[in-house]
C-alpha cells in the first residue's frame, strides 16, 4: 500500500472542449518532489462556482470526493453546492447537488476545505454514519470568518449548517452572509478518523494577508466552533510566512501524520499539535509561550511540480490522502 496525495487544478486545461476541464493529479506522499500523475479531467460545465477546493477521502469506501467553493471570486451571491465523487484512481467522477436543509441555506465564504468523518449525536458521541464536512471561509474585510457544514453521503444527500454553540443561528448565518465563527478564517480541514471524537479535527489558515499569521484551529464537529488559534512556526521557531491557500489532511493510516498542501504545490508536515488535539474542550491545550500561547511546527517536505503552479496560472488548493 502506498500513500498518495490528491489535488485538483482551478483552471481550464482544454479550452477547445465545452465547459472547463479541471485536471486531477496524484503524487506519492513519500516523494512530493516527484512528477505527479494526471488521473483524469473533470468537466465543470454544470458545476457552479466550479473551483473544487475541498477534497476528502471517505473512510468507509476509500474514495475521494470534491466540493466546490461557495462563491465565485467577486460574487456576492452564494451558488448551489456540488459534490463530485470518485475523483481518485480509478477515475470515475459523478456529481450530486445536495439539498439545502433548511431550503434557504447558503454557504458562507469564498474558500473551501473538506474531509469525511463520523456524524456526532447530540450527546457528542460518534455514530456509525459517515458524512462529508465542509469548512467555508472568507479571509478579508470586516466579514472574515468561517462556517462549518455537513453533507450526507446519499445521492444527492442534504447539506446543513453545523452551528450548536453560542447564540441561536441567525438568518444571516443560515443564508451565508455572516460567518458562525467571525474573524476565524480557515480553508483546509482534516479529521482524525483513527481516534474519532467531536474535537478530533483541525482546520488550517496559511494566509498571512489577513493579518493574523499562519495557524491551525481545533474544530468541534458537533457544534461547528473553532478554537483559539494554534500558531504555525518554522523548525527554527520563526513565524511561518507563506501567505497561500491551503488544504489539510491526516494520513489516517499506520503512523498518523498531519500534512498541509499549499496552492503552489508545497507540502508541509505539521508536528507539535498532538497535545492540542488530545486536550478536552476548545480553549484547553499545552502552553507554548507567553500568555499561554499555542504553537505547532510546519516543516517543508518538498514541492510537487504541478503544471503552471509555480507561475500561479493554476492554483491547487484541495488536498486529501489515500492509501492505495
Amino acid at each position: 500500500m502506498v500513500l498518495y496525495g490528491y489535488t485538483i487544478g482551478d483552471a481550464d486545461i482544454n479550452p477547445s472542449q465545452g465547459g472547463e476541464q479541471f485536471a486531477v493529479y496524484r503524487f506519492p506522499i513519500s516523494s512530493p518532489n516527484s512528477t505527479p500523475q494526471k488521473v483524469g479531467e473533470i468537466n465543470a460545465a454544470n458545476i457552479p462556482n466550479a473551483d473544487l477546493e475541498g477534497l476528502g477521502t471517505n473512510l468507509a469506501t476509500g474514495r475521494v470526493s470534491a466540493i466546490n467553493e461557495a462563491r465565485a471570486s467577486g460574487s456576492t451571491t452564494a451558488g448551489s453546492v456540488s459534490r463530485v465523487n470518485n475523483v481518485d484512481q480509478p477515475f470515475a467522477p459523478a456529481s450530486a447537488s445536495p439539498t439545502p436543509t433548511p431550503s434557504d441555506l447558503r454557504r458562507f465564504g469564498f474558500d473551501s476545505g473538506a474531509d469525511f468523518g463520523r456524524e456526532f449525536s447530540a450527546a457528542g458521541q460518534p455514530t456509525s454514519t459517515t458524512v462529508l464536512y465542509n469548512i467555508s471561509g472568507n479571509n478579508s474585510g470586516s466579514n472574515a470568518g468561517s462556517s462549518l457544514y455537513k453533507i450526507t453521503t446519499a445521492n444527492p444527500g442534504t447539506i446543513s449548517l453545523v452551528d450548536g454553540f453560542g447564540p441561536a443561528t441567525t438568518a444571516a448565518q443560515r443564508q451565508g452572509t455572516q460567518a458562525t465563527n467571525p474573524g476565524k478564517f480557515a480553508d483546509g480541514l482534516a479529521i482524525d478518523n483513527l481516534n474519532p471524537g467531536r474535537t478530533r479535527a483541525l482546520a488550517s489558515d496559511f494566509s498571512t494577508a489577513d493579518g493574523d499569521g499562519a495557524q491551525l484551529y481545533k474544530v468541534d464537529l458537533l457544534t461547528g466552533e473553532l478554537s483559539a488559534p494554534i500558531a504555525l512556526r518554522t523548525p527554527s521557531g520563526q513565524a511561518l510566512n507563506v501567505n497561500a491557500d491551503s488544504g489539510l489532511a491526516f494520513t489516517n493510516s499506520g503512523s498518523q501524520r498531519l500534512l498541509a498542501f499549499l496552492e503552489t504545490g508545497a507540502v508541509y508536515e505539521i508536528t507539535g499539535y498532538q497535545d492540542e488535539l488530545a486536550a478536552s474542550g476548545l480553549g484547553l491545550g499545552s502552553a507554548g509561550g507567553a500568555n499561554g500561547a499555542r504553537f505547532a511546527t510546519a516543516t517543508l517536505l518538498g514541492t510537487v511540480p504541478l503544471p503552471s503552479a509555480a507561475s500561479g496560472a493554476i492554483d491547487y488548493e484541495g488536498f486529501t490522502i489515500v492509501n492505495e
